[in-house]
């Protein structure tokens, strides 16, 4: 079996060493490492380049791939999914880190049960604490989906080793210009033709959330979601998926969207798109993993109470 490592790097060069000596110091040897240089024009790659030479007997398994410009992360990770030749698939940010044995371990149960894909735990690093999010198993392909929507299940790609042929044979690769939520768009598509999908009770990746103007913690412009809103509805068409709990959990997903819109963008284009977030509105409340504040200023805001919306926003820009 080979793995194929896919690593997009943009100004990393605060993180990039742990990233990459986790992954050159993994007991999997059957690797194909890929790093896209996505044009940060630091130091990232040089420091990439200068660890590589303490590893000699890996060094010939990583190929780079140079951005004449910056694409964004969601054309990164295409870029690399489309040279890659392994028998699955694995994306890990370059900010981010992994257990040595993680593709080993993936690999294993991969072989095992013969899984289209396999999940692991990941733990999220705060400046103050770690939390470790563990992803239990769905009762089938479009649970998946429903979690995934809600937040239920961590909807990253970097905690899940995927059988490449699949996002190879149906065309599944991210969308250029949706840099917040494009793996979320792989992840949904790629369900739809997995026959079995395996977990395990392991923590094994490591999610920085301490990054400065990391693209986890970048607030986007509103059409990042107006654009993967407009990418899910086709996807439901196009499969047919018309299960009450997967559209619920798209009324919530859509919920959560407008929330952090309300927070973040301009009101007055949040009201020019309005249509784009509609819900129903019984959902806001059964949304077990809305922060409140969230559910608060989607529920003054439908209801015109302006005041409780400026009062949120300026308390949320107060907070930091």
């Amino acid at each position: 079996m080979l793995v194929s490592i896919i690593i997009p790097v943009y100004k990393s060069e605060k993180y990039i060493e742990k990233c990459i000596r986790s992954v050159l110091d993994q007991t999997f040897e059957n690797l194909e490492i890929i790093i896209v240089d996505d044009c940060g024009k630091d130091a990232s790659i040089d420091i990439v380049k200068r660890i590589l030479v303490e590893y000699p007997h890996i060094a010939y398994k990583v190929r780079f791939i140079y951005n004449e410009f910056n694409m964004g992360s969601a054309a990164a990770r295409r870029e690399g999914m489309k040279i890659a030749t392994g028998d699955y698939i694995l994306q890990i940010d370059s900010d981010d880190y992994v257990e040595s044995t993680m593709v080993e371990r993936l690999a294993e149960k991969a072989k095992q049960d013969d899984a289209d894909m396999v999940v692991c735990n990941i733990c999220k690093i705060f400046s103050t604490k770690r939390v470790v999010v563990k992803n239990y198993p769905p009762k089938d392909n479009l649970d998946f989906v429903s979690k995934i929507l809600t937040g239920e299940i961590h909807a990253g790609v970097s905690n899940k080793l995927i059988r490449r042929k699949i996002v190879a044979d149906h065309n599944i690769y991210p969308v250029p210009g949706i840099n917040m939520g494009d793996d979320m768009t792989i992840l949904l598509e790629s369900l739809m033709f997995m026959n079995k999908i395996s977990f395990i009770d392991e923590t094994l990746y490591y999610y920085n959330r301490t990054v400065e103007g990391s693209l986890s913690k970048s607030v986007y412009p509103m059409i990042n979601d107006i654009k993967i809103i407009n990418l899910f509805k086709e996807f439901f068409e196009r499969n047919e998926i018309q299960l009450p709990q997967v559209l619920e959990s798209f009324d919530k997903f859509k919920i959560g969207r407008l929330g952090r819109n309300l927070f973040y963008s301009d009101l007055d284009d949040v009201k020019k798109n309005l249509d784009v977030f509609t819900f129903d509105k019984k959902q806001i409340l059964r949304h077990k993993n809305l922060p409140i504040h969230y559910k608060l200023i989607v529920l003054f805001y439908l209801n015109n109470f302006m005041c409780g919306v400026k009062f949120l926003r300026a308390l949320k820009k107060l907070k930091g």
